[in-house]
């Protein structure tokens, strides 16, 4: 009876994830706008894609210059022969981290993403993942809890299923941008290790199509095809995450389209332009007859072409004098096909006095 249950969940969970085109999507700008979203919050196994957040505290341990590139790695035995994706290893084998990190980016190696993080965590993988737990903490990862360095299933570790969401993924893609060496090997379409003797490529096909230029893949049979992307063309950059197509070439579809629409219907818009005039505010009864505001900073968002966008300024009603310096005002409102987009406050920058009566009567 409990193997049939076993079974039957597997099989759900299949089901679950690869009956649509994907169950999950995002697509956002570098800068932390999200343009399209589908299911944003929900839970999925991530596959290989956990590799992502390995990757990430490797380099944030190499900028910390912790370890370096070239510090060469003695592969534990019990790391060698992990299964699903992986390079050659030998018994009592040695790896640079370098060539550690090309396996894990772009061959998506198990051995050598078990590797990498018992290393980084200094001989200790609970550590290590716990340390995998709390950045996804720090990155306001909510819906993302990690068991293992590289995604493999639950049957093959003996673990829970590594799981987060598009919108957790978003986060932790936009965080590894800032490791210009990592996006330059993620980028690689193949590579090779060991001073050129051993080679591979990488797995993820889009590479070069429509700007694409990194980040991972992911796929198990629970968790279906997953990838998150980074695209740049015609100075637009931006990040797709997508979770639980049924096939890898659906999944890289469904990337193609949306990245075909947003290269030709969307551009940068500035919003705000640092030293513009927003708005007039008359002061009634006060020293001062209006107020000036002006945008103190650029404000430059990607924007459909087709979108209508409006500015109005929202008037705070019930003023009392003496208005206070930080008294808002009104709020200065944006709107895009007349659904709010953004709102900046119009705050009082000095201290305005109600005139006195002589002045009311002669002014």
């Amino acid at each position: 009876m409990k193997k049939i249950i076993i079974i039957t969940c597997f099989v759900i969970s299949t089901l679950a994830f690869g009956q649509n085109k994907y169950t999950s999507k995002l697509l956002g700008s570098i800068s932390g706008d999200i343009i399209k979203v589908t299911n944003g919050d929900e839970i999925h196994p991530l596959a290989s894609v956990t590799k992502m957040m390995t990757l990430l505290l490797t380099f944030e341990s190499l900028s910390r210059n912790e370890i370096s590139m070239k510090n060469k790695v003695k592969i534990p035995e019990k790391f060698r022969h992990i299964g699903g994706s992986r390079i050659w290893m030998g018994r009592n084998d040695v790896l640079s981290v370098e060539d550690l990190i090309k396996a894990t980016a772009i061959y998506s190696a198990n051995n050598a993403a078990y590797s990498l993080a018992n290393y980084v965590g200094k001989n200790n993988l609970e550590i290590f993942v716990e340390s995998m737990n709390r950045r996804a903490k720090e990155l306001g990862m909510e819906n993302t809890k990690y068991y293992t360095p590289a995604g493999l299933p639950p049957y093959m570790t003996g673990k829970k299923m590594d799981v987060s969401t598009v919108e957790d993924i978003y986060k932790l893609s936009r965080e590894l941008l800032k490791y210009p060496r990592y996006l330059e090997i993620a980028s690689l379409k193949k590579t090779s290790i060991r001073g050129g003797g051993q080679e591979f490529n990488n797995r993820n096909k889009l590479l070069g199509t429509y700007g694409v230029y990194g980040l991972k893949t992911g796929h198990h049979d629970a968790a279906g095809y997953n990838i998150s992307i980074v695209s740049k063309r015609n100075n637009i950059n931006v990040i797709e995450i997508v979770f639980g197509s049924p096939t890898e070439k659906i999944r890289d579809e469904v990337v193609i389209k949306d990245l075909d629409d947003l290269y030709k219907n969307y551009n940068y818009v500035t919003l705000l332009k640092k030293g513009r005039e927003m708005a007039i505010i008359p002061i009634k009864d006060g020293v001062t007859s209006q107020v000036r505001f002006y945008a103190n900073e650029d404000l430059e968002r990607l924007i459909d072409k087709n979108v209508e966008i409006e500015s109005k300024v929202i008037l705070r009603k019930k003023l009392k004098f003496p208005i206070e310096i930080g008294t808002v005002l009104g709020d200065y409102e944006i709107l895009l096909d007349g659904k709010l987009y953004i709102t900046k406050q119009l705050i009082a920058d000095k201290k305005i006095k109600e005139k006195n009566i002589f002045q009311k009567i002669f002014n």
